[in-house]
């Protein structure tokens, strides 16, 4: 039988052993360590904004020279066409400022998260309601309506959160920066081929149907837009998420050129729903409202005359009557 270690034996032993375990736990504690990647490094100035606008000059371009852009800027859409731009761009509108709400706490989207100075789903609502009436926004605003083109840019910016919610940002950009440099020119062009007011005519300073372009909780546009850039230019991201959101500003382009292409498409196969609106509707509203008043002063004229005439003939024959007797 082996002959057993004394007590003295035994506390090396456990010393020993101990030493060992603790060696062992140090050294998987330092390789863990060793294979960890590092941190990203947080850009010092990333400059998003500009890095931005550089990197979609050239889709940007190709947005601007798409069929369904070009017979906008000149004139040439009809008001269907127009119905079916601004219900695209409700639930685009819809789904992205849901998205911004839900993740307004993270930082990168909190830097650009001003629901009250930019949402712009019940302008489009209003705008929905002036061109096809108010009975039909339900109907139109209903998910299952939304077409390919439609589906297809929501579930982008969906999947975009889903790798990092910081990517809203390009969206935002995107969207809003855009709405704010182009949208007066657009709302002009649309007063003019659309809704047919003339300059001098007093219709043309309504908002009308036009709400979607008008921000007025902003203030000076001009001041918003470079402070809404600073705040880009402030975000707190690293080289690589910079350049995730560069590329999603790409994207958000592309598919808002397939927004555009899909409403031609429409067109051509007659396939657009009628809006209820006419060209010119509104000034006749406008003109008959003016003929009421002009004849309802008329009327109140002549009845202040006829009250008048009847007050002289009263007060004649009043003074006849104190003539006679006296």
């Amino acid at each position: 039988m082996a002959e057993l270690p004394s007590c003295e034996e035994g506390v090396i032993l456990v010393k020993s052993l101990n030493e060992f375990f603790l060696r062992s736990q140090l050294n998987l504690i330092i390789n863990s360590e060793q294979q960890k990647e590092p941190e990203p490094e947080v850009l010092e100035n990333p400059e998003l904004a500009s890095a931005m606008r550089e990197g979609t000059k050239v889709i940007h371009r190709a947005a601007e020279t798409s069929i369904f852009t070009k017979r906008f800027l000149k004139g040439e859409i009809n008001t269907d066409e127009y119905g079916r731009y601004i219900n695209s761009l409700y639930f685009v509108y819809r789904y992205m400022e849901a998205l911004l709400e839900e993740h307004k706490d993270h930082p990168s989207v909190n830097l650009i998260y001003f629901p009250n100075e930019l949402n712009r789903k019940e302008t489009l609502e209003r705008d929905l309601a002036f061109f096809y009436g108010e009975d039909r926004v339900a109907s139109l605003t209903d998910p299952e309506t939304m077409t390919p083109a439609v589906k297809g840019y929501v579930e982008a910016m969906k999947d975009a959160c889903k790798i990092n919610p910081a990517l809203l940002v390009a969206h935002s950009y995107s969207r809003y920066l855009g709405d704010l440099s182009g949208g007066q020119i657009l709302a002009k062009r649309l007063k003019k081929h659309i809704l047919k007011y003339e300059e001098n005519d007093s219709s043309w300073d309504s908002t009308e149907g036009l709400n979607f372009y008008y921000f007025n909780h902003l203030g000076n546009q001009t001041e918003f837009k470079n402070f809404y850039r600073e705040r880009l230019n402030a975000a707190k991201v690293d080289a690589k998420t910079r350049e995730l959101i560069v590329a999603e500003a790409v994207k958000s382009f592309e598919l808002n050129i397939a927004l555009f292409d899909e409403i031609q498409e429409l067109s051509d196969a007659g396939k657009l729903i009628a809006t209820s609106f006419k060209p010119g509707q509104h000034q006749q509203e406008q003109s008959f409202v003016n003929v009421e008043r002009a004849n309802s002063s008329k009327k109140s004229y002549l009845k202040w005359i006829t009250v008048a005439v009847a007050g002289v003939a009263v007060g004649v024959t009043v003074y006849q009557r104190y003539y006679k007797q006296n």
